[in-house]
């Protein structure tokens, strides 16, 4: 009769009651979706524990859509900034783009993101999301365009980190939609900013750091900063299927990270058709490098 051996059978040990470990607390991370006329908001519930709010989605009809607060997977802090007062358009996790046909959609200053209504709204535990329905107003007042963002927000599997996958097809309403090269438009996701102590970093999938991430070709990049006494980020995956596949970036200095559609060059949709852009958005705890983001992604 053989004998087991005592180290391979603590490991053994070892390795299932972290299973068991892991398996229980991505239990415990159930969501919950809350749906008004005006928001959804996406709660972690556990069983025993004091439930938070993860996300909130801001839905009113006739406005811009957007995310905020968005908070950390423990829900402690929040991570994103509404109506900041240097950039008051900026609305935590947002789409938006500069001279669309020739008008400015990015500043809600010209032309109008305007909300139609949710088209769907969904929650097994695991994930939770929806679809919504906007109308791009321009100045004149006619409808130029429908945008359809489709968001899923996944549980937390622990306190470090979560998902939140983000997609937006625009399809032209009255004519074909021209957009202008800039050094900004698309999906954003602004942080909050102290002018008397900026400390938000940034690192892109080029191994490049802060500043330097301006405008620059990468398949993802990062925004994160000190909240307390903890680092929280996000990071902004691109996906190989969207247009002008790996993306320049809008790395701004108050906190904003935007994989920038028309970096590259003047772009359009023609009138028949539309176009559909993917992202997956970490938010996470600690310092991000690049192999802990490559790492997150490919066991996704």
């Amino acid at each position: 009769m053989m004998t087991a051996n005592p180290l391979k059978l603590l490991l053994a040990i070892a390795l299932l009651l972290l299973s068991r470990m892991s398996n229980s607390a991505a239990q415990e991370m159930r969501l919950k979706v809350f749906q008004t006329d005006a928001n959804i908001s996406i709660r972690v519930e556990r069983p025993g524990r004091t439930s938070f709010e993860l996300v909130h989605a801001v839905l009113a009809r006739g406005e811009r859509p957007y995310l905020h607060p968005v908070r950390d997977a423990s829900g402690r802090f929040i991570l994103t900034e509404d109506k900041p007062a240097d950039h008051p358009w900026q609305h935590g996790i947002f789409t938006g783009f500069h001279r669309v046909n020739g008008f400015n959609y990015w500043k809600e200053d010209e032309g109008k993101q305007r909300l139609v209504r949710v088209l769907t709204a969904t929650n097994n535990e695991a994930r939770a999301g929806w679809t919504s329905l906007s109308e791009w107003i321009d100045p004149k007042g006619d409808v130029v365009a429908e945008e359809e963002q489709t968001i899923t927000v996944h549980a937390p599997h622990s306190t470090e980190a979560y998902w939140i996958d983000f997609g937006f097809r625009i399809r032209p309403v009255r004519g074909p939609l021209h957009f202008g090269k800039f050094f900004v438009g698309g999906l954003s996701v602004r942080m909050p900013w102290d002018k008397t102590d900026p400390q938000q970093t940034h690192l892109n999938s080029q191994g490049q750091r802060g500043r330097a991430c301006e405008q620059q070709r990468a398949r993802w990049c990062t925004v994160e900063r000190p909240f307390g006494d903890e680092i929280f980020g996000a990071a902004i995956f691109d996906r190989p299927d969207n247009a002008n596949y790996p993306s320049g970036w809008r790395v701004d200095e108050q906190g904003l990270i935007n994989p920038n559609i028309s970096m590259l060059g003047d772009w359009s949709i023609p009138a028949a058709e539309s176009r559909t852009f993917r992202y997956s958005i970490l938010i996470y705890r600690g310092h991000a490098d690049a192999d802990r983001l490559e790492k997150a992604l490919h066991e996704r």
